[in-house]
């Protein structure tokens, strides 16, 4: 099997294998024992060395010190009624403000209905318009409530797929050391559960835009409390919701606020610009801050509000802002900003191309220019209100990002920033480096809003698009290695187009997310449009690299496995040994390359029944990558794995079920016993066992096997449906075995 492409967004990748393919086994037919590599640049995920306390998703780390939680289940992942939430945690997207003007008595009956929810409710949605301070009210009632729960989770359901994300957050940090779940959906259907299993918990679901999207995830919960911000007044009650209005400030108490927030008196000045900003809390922060920032007075600022052309905040997209004079205050900061730094001003618009979320500082500068010029320009922002800036990350208010959005144009240059910024925020190995999970799961979100942004605007420069696709195909090189084979395969479909009208149909780098997209179509069971695909790349890097190049080495090899999955054995050995060939020439015997081609070598012959050359080939490649890579190195774990499926095709049990248990044991100790490689060893041990006779220990290895493989990869997935076909073959095995004094 071949190195990864040395492609801009990913190097040293190495994929995680495609479904298990057919053996030439007389006593079977299906999946099962052939361990096989899938792809030209398909390679296990590494083991990796892991200190400190990690969230989100964790994969097989070979060395696990400091804080890291895992609970381990004898089936795979737990049942969420048996999990428990080991440590305090709350995850506000920042902290309340110091003084919630005007709202105690509001502050005060949010709390008494999440403390002792009425009969046939469980929390309650603040409902208000854009800007009235329904996110601060909820901030300061989980901050007054934390004593209470041991879990505040929060999070942000602008759309479906952000509810999606932040519950599966959830259930990555109940479960850190877990992998099990194949997409977020599965992850947030589990964290789901969690929630209606267990109590002390409080659930925020902030910036409702679709009720929809969170009245399923209520059904699912059936339980509190939940508290709901949201700007739709819909009959919440039937969600078990119990709904309170937020409502705007009275001009006393927004004169108030403006007096204490600037010094200024709290005249009838205050109170007149109170009044025209609607009592909205935003606007008022806004106002204030202008104030502070320019030294004006109330009229001052009243005559600049006034003066306001308002031409943007005519548009359609202004239709649902009750109060355009909050939409003024805004843009009367935005411009003060841009007199003063109007490189502020630009990564405030570059921001509102992302997701409607908490937007990491790496999408907003380039690593190595994080420096004194980004800081002031946040802290600008910060001064004027127009942003919350929370350690790593920064905020944009809804209405101020709608507001951005309505009037940004190609010409702006934001986008094409965006695009640059994310594509160099990339992480570099989506596989094996496991601290940088969590990095690549919260880049999903802004890559699909920063793709859907640019459709939208049009125009884009050609480099800006390049860039996009760079960054589309390493989220669905993420996804795939997560298993996520359906999302992979739309997202590197999207790269390959991107990158064709970018970059031109031959270009290397539109060629290797056609590669990618081969091996989604592959691992998704479609093996005959891989074959179209992985072809017709082979083509186009013959034409670009030649017939020796690595690239086009990794394209052969991916295009022979696929024939290897198809059944055609044959044509496969002749592709393999012809790949082996001339790696071995260009490269020198000892390279990985050149071991990885003798490993799918040595599995094209075992799948045609040369058990003698396949065993021969096998040891090779073990005694070589021990020597090269170390006995502990997954891809040498893999070989006595296949060494042990040899003597089992070879009728050989008892060296058979020597090698297994010794891969198991192996594999266990380095990958962890739920790793997927661990189950494929575990499984075909219980076959050898079978074989051997052992059927009260194959059928109990079988059924151990099975319930982890249901709850890892889900009931349909072709590891699972193999081990059920197992099962049922060892218990008809036990079943017709006599019994010990010779009857049946």
């Amino acid at each position: 099997m071949a190195t990864p492409e040395p492609d801009k967004t990913i190097r040293r990748c190495r994929m995680v294998r495609g479904r298990p393919v057919p053996r030439c086994d007389p006593g079977r037919t299906g999946a099962g024992m052939a361990e096989d590599a899938a792809g030209g640049t398909e390679r296990e995920v590494t083991g990796n060395d892991l200190s400190g306390t990690v969230h989100g998703p964790v994969v097989q780390a070979r060395t696990v010190v400091g804080g890291v939680h895992t609970h381990i289940h004898e089936s795979g992942l737990p049942p969420a009624s048996d999990v428990h939430a080991f440590t305090p945690v709350a995850n506000p997207p920042r902290p309340p403000s110091g003084r919630l003007w005007g709202r105690d008595d509001d502050l005060d009956e949010v709390v008494r209905q999440l403390e002792a929810p009425s009969d046939d409710g469980f929390g309650v949605a603040l409902v208000g318009m854009p800007g009235v301070g329904k996110t601060e009210l909820a901030l300061h009632a989980a901050r007054k409530l934390r004593a209470r729960y041991r879990l505040t989770w929060w999070v942000s359901a602008q759309d479906g797929g952000a509810v999606t994300r932040g519950l599966a957050a959830l259930a990555h940090h109940l479960l850190p050391g877990h992998r099990q779940w194949r997409t977020p959906a599965d992850a947030a259907a589990w964290a789901m559960d969690w929630l209606h299993h267990h109590d002390g918990w409080l659930l925020v679901l902030d910036s409702v835009e679709t009720p929809s999207d969170v009245a399923a995830v209520l059904a699912r919960i059936d339980r509190g409390p939940v508290v709901v911000t949201t700007r739709w007044h819909v009959d919440w009650t039937e969600c078990g919701l119990a709904a309170t209005t937020v409502e705007p400030l009275p001009a006393p108490v927004g004169a108030a606020w403006l007096s204490g927030r600037t010094g200024l008196d709290a005249d009838d000045g205050a109170h007149r610009l109170a009044a025209d900003l609607g009592g909205l809390p935003l606007a008022l922060q806004q106002a204030s801050a202008y104030l502070r920032a320019q030294g004006l007075s109330y009229e001052g600022y009243q005559r600049l509000l006034d003066a306001e052309p308002g031409e943007l905040l005519d548009s359609p997209a202004w239709t649902d802002v009750y109060r355009r004079n909050t939409a003024r205050s805004l843009r009367l900061s935005v411009d003060a900003v841009a007199a003063l730094r109007p490189s502020a001003v630009h990564l405030l618009r570059t921001a509102c191309c992302y997701a409607p979320e908490t937007i990491p500082l790496g999408l907003l500068a380039p690593e190595s220019q994080t420096s004194l010029r980004q800081r002031s320009d946040i802290e600008l922002l910060r001064s004027y209100s127009l942003i919350t800036a929370d350690g790593g990350s920064v905020s944009i208010h809804q209405l101020l990002r709608r507001l951005l959005r309505s009037g940004m144009t190609v010409d702006g240059g934001e986008a094409a920033t965006a695009c640059e910024l994310l594509r160099s925020a990339l992480p570099e190995d989506p596989f094996s480096t496991v601290a940088d999970w969590p990095h690549w799961l919260r880049l999903i979100s802004h890559t699909e809003a920063l793709d859907a942004f640019v459709d939208s605007i049009g125009g884009v420069p050609g480099q800006a698009v390049a860039d996009l696709a760079g960054a589309l195909h390493g989220v669905g090189t993420f996804m795939l290695a997560q298993g996520w084979t359906g999302q992979a395969r739309g997202s590197l479909a999207r790269a390959a187009e991107r990158r064709t009208t970018a970059l031109g149909e031959g270009h290397a780098d539109t060629l290797a997310s056609r590669h990618r997209l081969g091996e989604a179509l592959r691992a998704l069971g479609s093996h005959e449009e891989a074959l179209d695909v992985h072809s017709a790349t082979l083509d186009a890097r013959l034409r670009l690299h030649g017939a020796e190049h690595r690239l086009t080495l990794q394209t052969r090899e991916a295009l022979a496995i696929t024939c290897k999955a198809l059944g055609r054995t044959d044509e496969a050995i002749v592709q393999h040994e012809a790949i082996l060939r001339d790696r071995a020439t260009a490269l020198g015997d000892d390279h990985t390359d050149v071991l990885w081609s003798m490993h799918n070598l040595a599995l094209t012959y075992k799948q045609a029944g040369r058990l003698d050359e396949a065993l021969h080939l096998h040891r090779q490649v073990l005694e070589r990558r021990t020597a090269v890579l170390g006995p502990d190195h997954p891809d040498t774990l893999r070989c006595l794995h296949n060494i042990a499926n040899t003597h089992h095709d070879a009728r050989r049990y008892e060296e058979a079920v020597a090698a297994q248990e010794q891969s198991v044991a192996d594999r266990v100790r380095v990958l962890g016993p739920e790793h997927r490689d661990t189950l494929r060893s575990q499984s075909n041990l219980a076959d050898s066992y079978l074989a051997a006779g052992r059927v009260p220990e194959a059928v109990a290895l079988h059924e151990r096997t099975l319930a982890q493989r249901e709850r890892a990869l889900g009931p349909e997935e072709p590891d699972t449906r193999w081990s059920r076909e197992r099962l049922e073959a060892a218990r008809e095995q036990q079943h017709r075995a006599p019994g010990p004094d010779g009857s049946p």
